[in-house]
């Protein structure tokens, strides 16, 4: 199996959104990221960036496949921006940490599943980074 290259951008995203998360619990401010919305904001904008990369190009497909996959991701993402309003809005640490947990299932959801397509597309077995 191949890793998208779009998947490889979208995975150097969410390990951005990851590290800074982790900042964030350690309590290590950047100067750009001081409080919990402005780090919220920036984690809710790597997400959506994510899924620009990952999803949006094959957006057309997504809506006429697997309808489970797409029931199981919608819910996901609803669960994600409503983390991200609630930190917004209340500045929540809870919606911070949903917003993160869904983020990161996202993108092993997406990954898991574009890698499955690209094989049975190319009849490939055997895991390798795109070129």
């Amino acid at each position: 199996m191949r890793v998208p290259k779009r998947d490889l951008i979208a995975t150097g995203v969410v390990a951005l959104a990851v590290a800074l998360y982790v900042l964030w619990l350690v309590d290590i401010a950047l100067p750009w990221m001081d409080g919990i919305r402005a780090t919220g904001a920036v984690l809710l904008g790597l997400g959506f960036a994510a899924s620009l990369i990952a999803v949006v190009p094959g957006f057309d497909a997504l809506l006429h496949g697997n309808k489970a996959y797409l029931a199981v991701t919608s819910l996901l993402g609803t669960a994600a921006f409503a983390g991200g309003l609630l930190m917004l809005i209340s500045a929540s640490d809870i919606g911070l940490a949903i917003l993160m947990a869904a983020m990161v299932v996202l993108w092993a959801i997406a990954t898991s599943h574009h890698m499955l397509i690209d094989a049975k597309v190319h009849g490939r077995r055997h895991f390798r980074l795109a070129a």
